[in-house]
């Protein structure tokens, strides 16, 4: 087993003090060495960290966050460490179900997926593609989420496909398209590293995720760059790096940065 933290007593991990690039840290949690180490990306914060996860006998292992990767540079959170666990639960679903006349019994991938088919069929034909939706969980990987849009809109042709990861950052999606052209991140996370000022509209820069405030703690900014707080709701804003500039902002009130 190698564990580079225990995440609970040390949540975001060390930080690496820094003048120029954001160093690299890689963190990794396994319970058994793996056989090999498959490429992909953790969501589980919407911030795409790289990753590798680890496979032994057909089973997941662990993870390792990927150095090279623009985004963590190798660092993962609490999520990313310890989300994958789930899928060795000792109580998984084993056997197909199907539930007639209100009970649930047993039946095998041919009874359970010509079922689907059937009742998927008669949904378009009776009510069109519009009758069918999605609602995916935010706790996949991104392979995961990839199957499920080829399922979704490659197949059944539904325009009803939604994800919590989108709908907990509804509000924020849209006002980055009304306002840069592109619900995700308009800038890159490297900006941090060059920028001299940073301004906190309604937002806890420091209880965020690691990449942006690990990046603002650990970076030349302690030695000047001023955090611009201008909300009320920031009562538990605390600087990540140089001078605080907090003021509450309200009727009557303008933040100058």
């Amino acid at each position: 087993m190698t564990e580079t933290r225990d995440s609970i007593q040390d949540i975001w991990g060390a930080r690496t003090p820094y003048n120029g690039e954001w160093p690299v840290r890689i963190d990794e949690r396994t319970t058994e060495e793996p056989d090999h180490w498959v490429q992909s990306a953790c969501v589980l914060c919407s911030n795409g960290c790289g990753c590798d996860i680890g496979v032994k006998n057909g089973r997941i292992v662990g993870v390792r966050g990927r150095a090279v990767d623009r985004v963590n540079h190798g660092r993962l959170g609490p999520k990313g460490l310890h989300g994958w666990e789930a899928n060795n639960s000792p109580y998984p679903l084993t056997t197909l179900l199907i539930r007639r006349k209100g009970k649930l019994e047993p039946a095998t991938w041919d009874e359970a997926m010509s079922l689907l088919v059937e009742k998927s069929k008669e949904q378009l034909n009776k009510h069109t593609s519009s009758a069918i939706a999605f609602y995916i969980s935010g706790q996949l990987f991104i392979e995961e989420y990839y199957t499920l849009g080829v399922l979704g809109k490659a197949s059944l042709s539904t325009p009803h496909m939604d994800g919590n990861t989108r709908r907990c950052t509804a509000t924020a999606g849209a006002a980055l398209k009304i306002s840069f052209g592109t619900d995700g991140q308009a800038d890159s996370y490297a900006d941090l590293d060059t920028t001299d000022a940073v301004l906190l509209v309604g937002h806890n820069l420091d209880a965020a995720p690691q990449q942006a405030p690990g990046r603002l703690a650990a970076g030349p900014h302690q030695a000047g760059c001023p955090t611009n707080a201008g909300s009320g709701r920031l009562a538990g804003h605390r600087r990540v790096g140089g001078r605080d500039l907090s003021r509450p902002a309200g009727l009557g009130s303008c933040v100058h940065s």
